[in-house]
């Protein structure tokens, strides 16, 4: 990532070679390796099972608690009908993409929004995805597909890896 970065800061660069960076790309990546991006009714079987899932952690205190989770926190990442119906209509505009809340909903069990706005600002300033302002106050997330290829050439790396790692010791996993 830090070789694709189109600025070349040393603090972007730390940044981009952060565990959270590495988890925004791989949800970026399975975005759209699962094509819910071009297909609105994808996303919103997605958006209704993460409510679910949600809202099974809400209702379940020791489960809440081995992840270190707190019911407002999971509140916050829960879709209103209202929300799921912006969502798909976001990919259908004139400027497809995601809401940044929308993001930072999706995201919540794998870090906190504020977390998830600073990834995306790193993003942004490497130059892998585009934020624009809405006139209601909110910001669509365009991705490049740069995140997504990198996090794609990782496994990639993987495979070989363990490909190569299989044929040189023999061992089956």
């Amino acid at each position: 990532m830090c070789r694709a970065s189109l600025e070349p800061d040393p603090l972007l660069l730390k940044t981009l070679r952060s565990e959270n960076v590495f988890v925004l790309s791989e949800f970026l990546f399975l975005l759209r390796a699962f094509d819910l991006v071009a297909q609105p009714a994808k996303l919103e079987t997605y958006i209704e099972a993460h409510n679910t899932q949600l809202r099974d952690l809400i209702d379940k205190p020791e489960k809440r608690r081995l992840m270190g989770l707190e019911v407002p926190r999971l509140e916050r990442g829960l879709f209103s009908p209202i929300q799921m119906h912006k969502a798909k209509a976001n990919l259908l505009s004139a400027t497809p993409g995601f809401d940044q809340a929308d993001i930072q909903r999706l995201t919540i069990l794998l870090f906190s929004p504020e977390t998830g706005r600073r990834v995306i600002e790193a993003l942004e300033q490497a130059g892998f995805i585009v934020r624009i302002e809405t006139p209601y106050y909110s910001k669509i997330i365009q991705s490049r597909g740069t995140a997504e290829d990198c996090f794609a050439d990782y496994l990639d790396d993987v495979r070989n890896t363990v490909g190569h790692d299989l044929a040189t010791t023999g061992v089956q996993p």
